[in-house]
């Protein structure tokens, strides 16, 4: 007998680089980093938002560079990455004993990047400093989804490796097999941002 059990775990890790810049590249303000391919049984449903950025001088543009709608940490960052990591598992059952026969993890993410319109009279230097710092500000956010993308994987593996054992106590051990994996994954998202300044190594500076 085969049954259907579910157990939804979240884990939120957010990141961006301060004080971006570049005029604006409509091609950047879609999947601005390019496509990552998924790893097996990870679904993934990703999205890009970007937030409109206005003026002609470095000042102006600078203090704008703050993702809205976030929290207060959040706001600090001119991009922001964030993801969440869901899963469910199928189990097959021989009498009273269980194992994981299959398990399904989808990634749901948001990248967030600001776009900057230059006015047909912005200074020239100002347009091409923008268009740097706005691709290394994407390489960066960028960075974060091959870290997510790549614990998803290994969730998933985590928890279709768990061993045959009671019906009654496997939920509690896919919790504790996903557990660490989330933390890990926490952990790496804060080590790159920390190993690159928050992009800054990486040119995300305006």
């Amino acid at each position: 007998m085969r049954i259907w059990l579910s157990f939804v775990a979240t884990a939120i890790a957010f990141s961006s680089c301060a004080r971006p810049s570049a005029p604006s590249e409509p091609a950047l303000a879609a999947d601005v980093l390019g496509r990552i391919e998924a790893p097996a049984g990870v679904v993934i449903a990703h999205r890009a938002e970007t937030y409109a950025v206005t003026g002609t001088d470095r000042a102006t543009i600078r203090a704008q560079l703050h993702v809205p709608d976030g929290t207060l940490l959040e706001r600090n960052y001119a991009g922001l990455y964030k993801w969440q990591l869901t899963w469910r598992y199928e189990t097959g059952r021989e009498g009273t004993l269980c194992r994981v026969a299959r398990a399904a993890v989808t990634l749901t993410s948001i990248v967030t990047l600001p776009e900057w319109t230059a006015a047909a009279t912005a200074d020239p230097v100002i347009v091409t400093e923008w268009a740097r710092f706005r691709r290394a500000l994407a390489v960066h956010e960028h960075g974060h989804r091959e870290l997510a993308y790549a614990g998803a994987g290994r969730a998933r593996k985590a928890i279709e490796s768990i061993p045959q054992q009671a019906c009654s106590s496997i939920d509690a051990d896919v919790r504790i097999a996903a557990e660490p994996i989330l933390n890990a994954m926490k952990l790496e998202q804060a080590r790159y941002d920390q190993s690159t300044s928050h992009g800054a190594t990486q040119g995300a500076t305006f």
